[in-house]
Formats: structure tokens, sequence, C-alpha cells
């Protein structure tokens, strides 16, 4: 069964509305999670502040990948 013309544009309008509201949300999450990052970020560098102690584990690239476990048999 063929849609007419009006009915694929009123379906069309609203998946575009969907989009619209979900790229919304998604928008907001952003901004929530950038948010928690930066206070996270400055909590931390007061933690290290106010104790004297480092938190933050400088790495170089390659570091953080799993170490590899040593093949000796028991």
């Amino acid at each position: 069964m063929t849609k007419t013309p009006q009915q694929k544009i009123f379906e069309l309008e609203q998946k575009v509305r969907l989009l619209e509201k979900e790229k919304s949300l998604l928008e907001q999450e952003m901004i929530n999670a950038v948010d928690k990052a930066n206070i996270l970020d400055r909590l931390v560098h007061l933690a290290e502040q106010e104790y004297c102690i480092r938190i933050r584990k400088n790495s170089l690239p390659g570091q953080s990948e799993a170490t590899p476990k040593s093949s000796k048999k028991r």
C-alpha cells in the first residue's frame, strides 16, 4: 500500500521533531558530563593542594595498555 505525499511529509515531520528532541537531550547530557568532569578535576586539584599529595598519575603514551602476563609455567 503506497502512502500519499501528505502522509510521507507528516511522518517525516514527526521524525524530525523526535530527532530534535533527542538532539536536545543529548546536548544537555553532554553539558552535564563536561560540568561534572570540570568539577571533579577541580576537586582533585584542591585535594592535591590541601593535602600536598599527588593524586593524578603522569603516564606516558602506551603505558595505559594492559601489562602482558609472563609466560612462566608452574
